[in-house]
């Protein structure tokens, strides 16, 4: 099988195929030349009411990286055929004022979540190691950026789009490197207590079915006050508010 023009491995074609064959449409791969590997904010599939689905990929990346690019797109499409969550924006006035800031945060909680199951199946057929390039080039980032002046976290927005972007590091790091994380950003304990937190809920309930990443998404959202920007969608109900939240838990992992 080629790919955009690249000869994939006999492994990435056997998932690959397997995943073609499951899908309620076909596939079609486009190039994108600013596109980056596994990992961004939104995945570089269309999934609205074309028929088929379009998948956008950087051919700038050795092979075997393509290839676990190529399967991270397509395992987030089996997620969507297989009714994992969406986390949608309400009419907020933050929303209207600055967009691309709330639909950055509510974009890292969505690939926060529904990529820990993506990478589960990516190491299930060989790509360990491109997952584990992944972890530390997104934990080298976070220490890259250490000098920053990370003012106004007095607003919960602000507050809330640093402590995503800790926990979603925090959720691959080893003992050693969150001593080197809680002593870089030592000025900030309040985002560090509030991202391990998020860390810890999220490994005690590993969000690995569509109701457990639903579960997961809520609690997020409920732990940084964010019900005023966004809303989940799951199996054709709207998760809106705190309340409505506890009840949708209730029902889906009752105690």
């Amino acid at each position: 099988m080629k790919v955009l023009g690249v000869d994939v491995s006999e492994n990435a074609n056997r998932e690959i195929s397997k995943l073609f064959d499951s899908f309620r449409k076909p596939v079609r791969f486009l190039p994108v030349d600013d596109g980056g590997a596994m990992g961004s904010a939104h995945t570089a599939m269309e999934l609205s009411g074309e028929e088929c689905y379009t998948v956008y990929l950087s051919t700038g990346l050795d092979r075997r990286m393509f290839e676990a690019n190529a399967l991270y797109e397509l395992f987030h499409i089996r997620q969507f055929e297989a009714g994992f969550p969406a986390l949608c924006n309400k009419s907020s006035p933050l929303f209207y004022a600055d967009r691309d800031f709330v639909e950055g945060i509510g974009g890292s909680i969505f690939s926060g979540v529904l990529d820990i199951e993506v990478y589960d199946r990516l190491r299930g057929c060989g790509y360990s190691d491109t997952v584990n390039w992944f972890a530390d080039n997104v934990y080298n980032g976070l220490l890259s950026i250490a000098s920053q002046d990370y003012g106004n976290l007095d607003d919960k927005y602000s507050f809330a789009n640093l402590a995503i972007t800790f926990s979603k590091v925090l959720f691959h790091t080893s003992g050693e490197q969150d001593d080197k994380i809680k002593a870089l950003f030592c000025g900030y304990p309040l985002v560090l207590e509030r991202s391990f937190e998020i860390r810890g809920m999220v490994r005690q309930n590993h969000p690995d079915t569509p109701d457990s990443a639903a579960v997961v998404m809520g609690r997020m959202i409920d732990m940084l006050d964010l019900w005023d920007l966004f809303y989940i969608l799951f199996s054709g109900r709207r998760v809106r508010t705190s309340s409505e939240f506890d009840a949708f838990a209730q029902q889906v992992q009752p105690q």
